[in-house]
């Protein structure tokens, strides 16, 4: 590795912009950062993160920084992250780096200019960033290895003011990072921003008892409150931590529950749809028959209004029959999914005028009961929001089962999912459609893309193929998705 941009020692000489040197808007995409599917939160790491972070604080005040770069490398599964603070020498004209984590960890104690870098735009629009390819403007980079390929900053607040950056680095084209990724570091270096400030009133402090010789009884006081502060909010945030851990499985198991129970009342009404009004219908339509027969020769008229009416009950027969099955269609436990997703896409095509494409491989066999009905249920999820918003006059569904994996993929030609209701969609999960989606792909450990734009939405979702995996009874459900 060569050195840094700026010297160990925080000083930067007067940076100018280069003739050459490529535009700021050329090299930002903090927009992709939105655009891409997000993975959904995953608030057990999230939990375990600030554990790590209170428990550094507890241990070792002084390393909280580290730590945080660490945390933040190893949640973002990023390939360097570190911290930049605007340096108190020289006026505040540069930025250095305390804290580094990943292949960047040499570069500890470099940094940039204020006023040309990365880390300078991010505090002069008080926002987060995303750069590519920073080297293309800020030409001091070019020398520094491993290259950046993709850098995603937020700024770093203390006491509410921005006095740094966050930043997390793919130094290749196989890391891409989003939504998630900003809300995670936001999340981290709002904790170590406060253990922080307070580790900095301290330092004050303490440096001002070495400069008088002793301290008087209100300044040691003072320095007591504060250690003693800081001690309070580490316990509280490992309580925290473990008490927003019991909750998040609590309410996991809770809803995984509920959607059982909504299954099993699906399931009961549509038996009791095709089992009771059903043969009440059918009844009902053989007494009209009669009567019809009967009142042929000396009444027509009746014979008019009975053959209306045993239409009437012949479509509400053929409706009730529709809603039992897609309550809970027998197809799936009698014929498998493909049958069943057949039988439903060409209802919904006579129904609603969609032009629905169905692929399924020949050959592709039964999965388990489970699996099934979650399939079924996404694509009927799926293709009711096609139908409901998208606009869209057709779609598309392909699902196919290899290499040790099932997929599903729908996707429509619609106008797209805005991108504000995209972003809250992909780093929330909100919404009662999608966020049942999400329980019901997270319990059979599947995983959930999202892709939208004013071209259309595609849906992804990958789960294990129980097929190929070692049966054990004990396992437990995964929270992946």
């Amino acid at each position: 590795m060569t050195t840094s941009p700026v010297s160990r020692d925080g000083h930067s000489s007067a940076t100018p912009i280069p003739m050459d040197a490529a535009s700021l808007e050329s090299i930002l995409c903090t927009e992709e950062l939105y655009r891409r599917q997000s993975r959904p939160p995953d608030y057990e790491r999230e939990n375990n993160a600030l554990g790590e972070l209170a428990n550094a604080l507890a241990d070792s005040p002084r390393t909280i920084l580290q730590t945080l770069a660490e945390t933040i490398l190893a949640v973002c599964e990023s390939d360097s992250a570190g911290i930049s603070l605007l340096s108190t020498e020289g006026g505040g004209k540069s930025f250095y780096w305390p804290a580094i984590a990943g292949q960047w960890k040499p570069h500890i104690g470099g940094g940039t200019p204020r006023d040309f870098g990365p880390c300078g735009d991010v505090l002069d629009r008080n926002t987060t960033l995303m750069f590519r390819h920073v080297e293309r403007r800020y030409t001091y980079f070019q020398p520094v290895t491993p290259a950046i390929e993709e850098c995603l900053l937020v700024p770093f607040y203390v006491d509410g003011r921005a006095v740094g950056t966050i930043w997390s680095i793919a130094h290749d084209k196989r890391h891409k990072f989003d939504a998630e990724d900003e809300r995670l570091m936001k999340s981290l270096g709002k904790f170590a921003s406060s253990a922080y400030q307070m580790l900095a009133s301290l330092d004050a402090l303490k440096f001002q008892i070495a400069e008088r010789g002793r301290a008087d009884a209100e300044l040691r006081t003072l320095v007591n409150s504060l250690e003693l502060q800081l001690q309070i909010r580490t316990e509280e945030v490992i309580k925290q931590n473990a008490d927003s851990l019991k909750q998040t499985e609590r309410f996991r198991s809770i809803s995984y529950r509920l959607m059982q129970v909504q299954d099993d009342e699906r399931r009961r009404i549509a038996r009791e749809l095709h089992d009771s009004a059903g043969q009440i219908l059918v009844a009902l339509g053989l007494n009209l028959a009669a009567i019809g027969l009967h009142a042929r020769q000396i009444l027509p008229q009746v014979v008019i209004v009975a053959e209306d009416g045993q239409r009437l009950v012949q479509q509400l027969s053929q409706e009730i029959r529709t809603m039992s099955y897609l309550l809970h269609p027998p197809l799936l436990s009698e014929t498998g999914l493909p049958e069943t997703l057949r039988w439903y896409v060409q209802g919904l095509k006579d129904r609603s005028g969609l032009d629905i494409s169905l692929n399924i491989p020949e050959g592709f066999g039964r999965l388990s009961p489970e699996m099934e009905l979650v399939i079924f249920r996404l694509v009927q999820e799926c293709l009711t929001n096609v139908h409901r918003h998208s606009g869209s006059k057709s779609a598309a569904i392909r699902i196919a089962r290899e290499a040790g994996r099932v997929s599903l993929e729908v996707q429509d030609e619609g106008k797209g999912i805005p991108p504000e209701k995209l972003r809250e969609i992909q780093s929330q999960g909100t919404g009662v459609g999608i966020g049942g989606m999400r329980e019901r792909i997270r319990q059979l450990d599947g995983h959930m893309r999202i892709q939208s734009s004013g071209s259309g939405t595609k849906i992804s979702v990958n789960f294990l193929d129980p097929a190929s995996q070692p049966a054990n009874p004990e396992r437990r459900l995964a929270t992946s998705g």
